[in-house]
């Protein structure tokens, strides 16, 4: 693979990464808005939002399954290291060579399980009766969504940490 192909999928990667801060951010945003707007609006009297509650939940776990990539690219999430910087290199290295190949593992099953999860819901054509109705395979697809892009960063940590040297 040429420099300039590897330099053009590192900038399309980040700019991926970037999208899913961005809309995570805007998703969140939004969703205080309506849980404001739905409080207010309650304690007026008037239900003018009557979904209000339940598309908060479906969109905080979309934000929260759009977030988790980015903020594992940007080393956000939470990491306990306070012992593992009294450690030797080379055992530091062991266990983020660990870690990162457990995340890789994990995120790949639970890609796996939300894609037949996924299938056999569009399969059987169950739908989600609520306020909103719709297709109960739509609620895999954030899942789907960021436990791939989950399982791809461990993939690239876990390549970037066998090519470093010891």
């Amino acid at each position: 693979m040429s420099e300039s192909s590897t330099l053009s999928q590192n900038r399309l990667y980040h700019a991926l990464m970037s999208c899913c801060g961005a809309l995570a951010a805007i998703t969140f945003g939004l969703m205080s808005v309506l849980v404001t707007a739905d409080v207010v609006l309650r304690n007026l009297n008037i239900d003018l939002i009557p979904a209000g509650v339940e598309i908060t939940e479906y969109m905080l776990m979309v934000a929260t399954f759009i977030a988790a990539p980015w903020l594992l690219y940007h080393n956000g999430h939470i990491r306990v290291d306070v012992i593992l910087h009294l450690l030797p290199r080379f055992l530091q290295r062991f266990f983020a060579l660990f870690c990162h190949a457990v995340g890789l593992i994990v995120c790949a099953v639970l890609a796996y399980q939300s894609l037949m999860v996924l299938l056999d819901a569009q399969q059987q054509g169950s739908v989600v009766f609520k306020e909103l109705i719709f297709p109960e395979w739509w609620l895999s697809v954030p899942l789907l969504f960021g436990s791939s892009l989950l399982t791809i960063e461990f993939g690239r940590r876990l390549a970037l940490e066998f090519r470093q040297k010891a």
